[in-house]
């Protein structure tokens, strides 16, 4: 190096000390010459580690060759760029970096060093990847939703006789579904809380005198997919509450119960809906075909529960017994 660069070299290296970032020296064929404290005390490399290739040391093995790649590259862009992660000494961790480095010339225009930057990036970096991933799953969740909304159409318009029926059944159903959307959203695991969806279902059906309607459970957090088809089963079963009946006659009082029964060889999720002080003996005021097959016959194919629906003179009684691995699957 020139003697004439020997005053500015160390204005500069006392400068850059001050930097938040780490800073290095490299000669023109990328080994390096020096590293600023930051390098050090970061890294943990004193000077006799860092010196030609040993800074490679702390870069992870996999991001080494992408590193080494770029320097073969910087002199004809007469720029060196590239992200890889460096390990902090004190933790054993890496951490991403973004690495810069721009050459020094001399007077005739040729490259006698290069003066590099290694900037701490790991926070935006597992944003970007964590931004990728939701990316991912808010695809995969519109996907299943259309899915959804198709096979609601369908079956719905299959056991409708006018448009006017078609629309009331999928309005409400469709609602219901939105309704269970928005909760797994509000959610930062993704997941339902069953008394949650429980209480807003009869909320909208207008379910909610104390002495009419008593719903007790504890807390259990729900998958997508096991929220959907239990909201879609009370929620045909709530409208067969305030639907049957003579008009002007009250809605039947409503039990609904839920929890945990631990007593069986795999937990299971148990939900009991139980109606009293109503006649249905007449077998028209039953549940629907599409109505059962929601309440029934979906959950125990799709979820492997075991339901059961019984018609008694005072009422309907619903009872579902899910296992709690598949009602809490966040990817079901």
């Amino acid at each position: 190096m020139p003697s004439s660069w020997s005053g500015p070299v160390q204005t500069l290296n006392h400068f850059i000390v001050t930097l938040p970032l780490l800073v290095w020296r490299a000669g023109r064929d990328g080994a390096w010459l020096w590293a600023s404290p930051q390098w050090e005390a970061f890294t943990g490399q004193s000077e006799p580690d860092y010196v030609g290739d040993g800074w490679l040391n702390v870069v992870h093995p996999d991001d080494r060759e992408a590193a080494q790649a770029a320097w073969r590259l910087a002199s004809d862009r007469q720029s060196f760029e590239v992200e890889f992660r460096i390990r902090k000494a004190e933790e054993d961790r890496y951490y991403w970096h973004k690495t810069r480095a721009g050459p020094v010339f001399d007077d005739d225009d040729t490259i006698i060093e290069w003066l590099g930057t290694s900037t701490d990036i790991d926070d935006l970096k597992r944003l970007r990847d964590q931004e990728r991933s939701l990316l991912g799953e808010l695809q995969h969740r519109v996907r299943n939703t259309l899915g959804v909304v198709r096979a609601l159409s369908r079956r719905t318009a299959d056991h409708c006789d006018t448009i006017e029926d078609f629309v009331a059944k999928f309005d409400g159903r469709i609602n219901t579904f939105a309704r269970t959307q928005s909760l797994s959203t509000r959610s930062a695991t993704g997941q339902v809380n069953l008394a949650d969806l429980v209480h807003d279902e009869l909320l909208s059906h207008h379910l909610n005198d104390e002495d009419q309607v008593r719903a007790e459970g504890p807390d259990i957090m729900l998958g997508v997919k096991a929220a959907n088809m239990l909201g879609l089963a009370i929620h045909e079963l709530a409208s067969h509450a305030v639907t049957f009946g003579d008009p002007g006659d009250p809605p039947p009082r409503l039990h609904v119960r839920w929890g945990i029964d631990d007593s069986a060889a795999r937990p299971l999720l148990t939900l009991l809906w139980k109606e009293e002080g109503r006649n249905l003996a007449d077998p028209d005021q039953a549940l629907g075909a599409l109505a059962r097959d929601f309440v029934e016959r979906a959950l125990h194919y799709e979820m492997d529960a075991e339901t059961a629906i019984q018609t008694l003179p005072g009422g309907l009684v619903f009872d579902v017994r899910l296992p709690l691995a598949r009602a809490q699957d966040r990817d079901s």
